[in-house]
């Protein structure tokens, strides 16, 4: 009855078969689609993430932490709380700059909450400062990070000049390179024009300070007057005041009247009391390149650009600077960073695992098949499924990226499965069985019937297969979070690739394999004597194989209870022994030092220490550059000053094992014996690679400890930070903020200030103009504006008894010391104050050691955490870490059993019954359980990549039940035989395609299992769950799946005669 709806019913490879020129002009249209596709994907390091964060970044020059706190941190942390779908707020205030993130879940709409914070704020500007900036708020989006870095070092041109150059001719011409958003140049020295006063003289002339900003910004303007409507001309009117050199400043005059106006008033001029310096800032970062002076320029690409291509034209640009004259001889230009590079080196390891695998997989068909023609046809179907899933991929406006090349290399195993079982049949039906007929004896119009009979029988079992892999990724679509968003796209591309293999597969193949085997001529390969020894022997296994399992059938609850008993058992024993992580660590080929320094440590003693430290790294035989910075850190385009921070992006070279390199220099650090100062160097990171809400970057494992006592917060912080020092030795510990620091506090007595007519805001203004100094203007210079700054001689307020001396003026120019009206104190204050949820909090950021798992670390600081008595009133908050880990286990459990249930229903739908698709889900804990031994034998970590393969897994894995049980079902019907008879002669029928998809799948993910190369660390753990996994369970599918095909037929037939005899 089957075969008769077979031959009535509509074929897909039926009509691919007859309409055999339709089918090669769409396969033609693939090939043509495909390449051009290619040729205008983007190509990128990572998928197109939008990350469920947004960002606010304010500058208040001058201004504490604390009072930070209170002004602006506070009444933002208020007005962003109240944006739609934020779970969290977390501020960092530190000296002259606050930062706020708020976090969201992941999949909801960020450009919405991106324009809902924006409102937030504009709600929130009348309780700021007048005098603040407006903020920068931005979504985290990795587009937005820099390509490609290079530094520029110079022997002829230095400080100024050398930042000058960089910024007004490489960023400039750089940046009308095709897709360039924009380049960013730090470190150096910028340009500045500096009024340097001598307080001694200024007071002697009776001069303030306010007056001198006042005159400036008064006197520095260009005064538009309109225009003459003259008989022969309508010229334009402008009064010209703006300063033409840094010399005018000098001939400014004051008025200055005596203080009981007797005298008459007199002019006095800058120059009087104060030198003008046209040179630069003072400098406060030292960035250097291998322990010389250096510059470093970002590029930015345009969200849409390929970031190959723009790379490449920008470092064609600068190569015709250089030819050019444009870049001074001898100015070198080192790459500190090139993702192109990166992405060139993951896109050719990605396609040399999948060339492999392929041909690998050719081999093993040649072998399997004995025939050229027909491995031809298996070889060609491999480019043109890869060809229809890239179409598929730029319809739906994927980029190739290492996630998207991943599933393409996944796919290459997964093609030739359908295609093979497709082939194997025709060529079957045709009579040309391996190792015995490469001819068939059919002419061509009986071929293409049998052709047609035959491909229509596999047909609903491949499609049955296919929806199944299909099904089983679904879930990871649907789940959202973390994994969904990282691992959308190399999801999708697998599911492209999936159904581009069955759409192959029952159109190309059967038509190709129609035509081509009807050729007469054989190359007479199988009578080659390895496969002809090969086929006999195969025929000898397959009878072999036969009959053992009928003798296992004898036993099949024995079996069956064996099979539970030792890999079920053996699971349960190992999965606690393998360790976890989030997601493999990818090598980038560099590493990243960050140094910490006590409080109060100047910048000199830390150029010191950094030098010391460059001299280490720079002995290192790996080392290939060492890019440090003193005084603060370059992250990103963004500079942050501060002494008591350093840095270094080290660059090393190819086949460096990096952990070893950072054990090995982390031992030459500890025998500096650096009391107070923490070097933490860590392997260097995939930038923009996001796998958690944490708020820490750049760290595996943070602790957070919340209270509402600073001081108490900050001794549980010092104490739980030496415990998990002292008790964890799987990873390196650092507080994530500076310690508090030296403090002169002022403390004004309000009604002397009062009295001589003063206000706080005017006492706050004078001491920050003298001495981080005030820009009342700037001064235009060829197409740059340069800042010009006023403060007080350095050598004028060193001390506090200097700073006691400083003039206020008051009403009639009187002067007042700032100790008549105000106490000056010492103290400390924190260097920054961090708070999630407007409550102040202490983080501590932990690198894990070589070799280290998180799970085991994570284990060994809640142990810490849990003996520790802290201090009243603080408490642990969740580990955003460890929760991102703990998600991730668990859901390798809900989805696995989504991906079970959804391939279950499909081949319920599919074979309108409950028993048969139950008998081959028994193959995905057989499954399961050779991806569990794969893991523990490679000690291969689970994380979100071995999620995806073990989901994958299971959409593959029954693939070969499906064949048999359809197999075994068929011969039933027709022959009207028992299941027992059925499966026996199903099962050694089947024996070769199983094994044949089985073994070209398994080498088509060998490639990847071994991890070779830049950028298939992550690809690694998915291809040893499925190497392993399909591997295990093939060999116990063959045995085990038979014996369920019975025993649960049996099971359920014996309980429905019962309800039937209890009627």
């Amino acid at each position: 009855m089957q075969q008769d709806n077979q031959k009535k019913g509509f074929s897909i490879s039926g009509v691919s078969i007859r309409q055999h020129i339709g089918t090669l002009m769409l396969t033609v249209a693939v090939i043509v689609l495909g390449v051009f596709f290619i040729l205008r994907l983007p190509v990128d390091l990572l998928p197109s993430i939008t990350y469920p964060r947004i960002g606010a970044r304010l500058e208040a020059p001058g201004i504490s932490p604390e009072v930070g706190v209170d002004e602006i941190t506070r009444p933002l942390e208020e007005a962003f709380a109240a944006t739609e779908g934020v779970i969290q707020v977390y501020s960092q205030t530190r000296e002259g700059r606050i930062s706020v993130d708020l976090y969201f879940q992941p999949g909801g709409d960020i450009d919405q909450a991106l324009n809902d914070a924006t409102a937030a704020y504009n709600r929130a500007r009348g309780r700021l400062p007048d005098t603040l900036e407006a903020p920068r708020i931005f979504k985290f989006d990795p587009s937005g990070l820099p390509i490609y870095e290079f530094s520029l070092t110079s022997p002829s041109l230095k400080g100024v000049d050398l930042r000058v150059f960089a910024e007004e001719e490489l960023a400039r011409e750089l940046s009308v390179v095709p897709g360039v958003a924009g380049v960013d140049v730090s470190g150096g020295l910028q340009e500045e024009v500096r009024v340097n006063i001598d307080l001694n003289r200024l007071q002697a002339l009776g001069v303030g300070l306010n007056d001198v900003l006042d005159e400036l910004r008064d006197r520095n303007q260009d005064i538009s007057g309109g225009r003459i409507f003259g008989e022969n001309s309508e010229p334009l009117i402008r009064t010209v005041g703006r300063f033409q050199d840094a010399e005018e400043l000098k001939n400014l005059s004051f008025e200055v009247s005596s203080t009981d106006n007797t005298s008459p008033t007199r002019r006095v001029y800058l120059r009087d009391f104060a030198q003008v310096i046209d040179g630069s800032e003072e400098q406060r970062v030292f960035v250097l390149l291998n322990g010389e002076e250096a510059v470093k320029l970002s590029v930015q690409k345009q969200p849409d650009a390929n970031t190959v291509n723009v790379v490449d034209d920008v470092k064609k640009r600068l190569e015709q600077l250089k030819q050019s004259g444009i870049v001074p001889e001898g100015t070198v230009i080192t790459t500190t960073s090139d993702e192109s590079k990166f992405i060139r080196n993951s896109i050719s390891n990605v396609t040399t695992s999948g060339l492999i695998g392929t041909l690998l997989a050719a081999i093993a068909v040649l072998l399997f098949l004995g025939s050229i023609r027909q491995t031809i046809i298996i070889v060609l179907a491999i480019p043109l499924a890869t060809l229809a899933a890239i179409i598929l991929m730029g319809i739906s406006g994927l980029s190739l990226n290492v996630f998207s090349l991943g599933g393409l290399a996944l796919g290459v195993g997964i093609v030739v499965d359908n295609s093979i079982v497709m082939l194997e049949n025709i060529a079957e039906g045709a009579g040309m069985t391996p190792g015995e007929n490469t001819k068939t004896r059919l002419s061509p119009y009986q071929l293409i019937n049998q052709a047609e009979q035959s491909s229509k029988e596999v047909e609903s079992a491949l499609i049955a297969s296919t929806s199944t892999n299909l099904v089983a990724v679904l879930p990871f679509i649907l789940i959202g979070g973390f994994i969904s968003l990282l691992f959308n796209e190399l999801i999708l591309t697998i599911s492209f690739s999936i159904a581009a293999s069955i759409l192959i597969a029952v159109t190309v193949v059967p038509m190709m394999t129609s035509r081509l085997l009807a050729l007469r001529w054989s190359s007479q390969l199988n009578e080659f004597w390895l496969l002809s020894q090969f086929n006999k022997r195969f025929a000898d296994a397959t009878t072999a194989y036969g009959n053992f399992l009928g003798k296992v059938l004898r036993f099949r609850l024995l079996a069956i209870g064996l099979a539970i008993l030792i890999f079920g058992g053996s699971s349960l024993w190992m999965i606690p022994q393998i360790p976890q992580e989030i997601l493999p660590r990818i090598s980038t080929g560099q590493a990243r030092l960050f140094a910490q320094f006590p409080p109060g440590t100047p910048l000199e003693t830390n150029q010191k220490v950094m030098a010391a430290v460059d001299n280490i790294l720079l002995k290192q035989p790996e080392t290939e550059y060492a890019f440090t910075t003193s005084g603060g850190f370059l992250f990103g385009t963004s500079t942050s000053e501060n002494p008591l921070r350093g840095s270094s992006n080290i660059t090393l070279k190819p086949g460096t094992d990096i952990e070893a390199y950072v054990e090995k220099v982390s031992a030459e650090f500890d025998k500096l014996n650096l009391a107070g100062i923490r070097l933490r160097i860590r392997p260097g990171a995939v930038r923009g690679l996001i796998l958690s809400n944490s708020p820490v970057r750049g760290a595996d494992v943070d602790i957070i400890l919340q209270g509402n006592d600073s001081e108490s917060l900050e001794a549980a912080g010092r104490q739980v930070l030496a415990a998990v020092e002292e008790q964890v030795p799987l990873a390196r510990f650092r507080p994530d903020a500076d310690p508090r620091q030296p403090e002169i506090q002022i403390l004004p007595d309000w009604e002397r200030v009062a009295a001589v007519g003063l206000n706080a805001q005017e006492i706050g203004d004078t001491i920050q103009s003298a001495i981080e100094g005030s820009v009342p203007t700037q001064l235009q210079r060829d197409n740059r504006l340069v800042d010009i700054r006023v403060q007080l001689d350095k050598d004028s307020v060193k001390s506090s008894s200097q700073l006691a001396g400083l003039p206020l003026f008051v009403e009639n120019n009187r002067q007042v010391r700032l100790s008549d009206v105000a106490d000056i104190v010492n103290g400390k204050a924190p260097g920054e104050i961090q708070r999630i949820n407007q409550r102040q909090v202490y983080i501590i950021a932990g690198n894990l050691s070589e070799g280290a798992s998180l799970s085991e670390a994570t284990k060994q600081v809640n142990s810490v955490l849990a003996n520790l008595d802290l201090p009243q009133g603080v408490s642990v908050l969740p580990s955003s870490a460890s929760q991102a880990n703990e998600q991730l286990q668990n859901s390798l459990k809900l989805l696995g059993g989504l991906a079970a249930f959804l391939v279950f229903v499909v081949m319920a739908v599919q074979y309108n019954s409950l028993v048969d698709p139950l008998v081959i889900m028994f193959t995905i804990p057989l499954a399961l359980a050779g991806g569990i031994l794969g893991l523990y034998i490679t000690q291969t970590a689970i994380g979100a990549t071995v999620i995806v393969g073990a989901v994958l897994l299971v959409g593959i894995v029954v693939n070969n039940a499906i064949i048999m049980v359809e197999l075994a079902n068929q011969i039933r019907e027709q022959k009207g035989i028992d299941r027992q008879s059925a499966i026996l002669q199903a099962a050694p029928q089947r024996l070769r395609p199983v094994l044949m998809t089985t073994i070209t799948t398994v080498l088509g993910m060998f490639p990847l299992a071994l991890g070779i190369g830049e950028g298939s660390e992550f690809l690694q753990p998915l291809g040893v769950v499925v190497f392993s996994g399909l591997s295990l369970a093939t060999l116990l599918t063959l045995f085990i799946i038979p014996c369920f095909y019975i025993f649960l037929h049996d099971l359920f037939a014996g309980k429905l005669m019962r309800v039937i005899g209890n009627r």
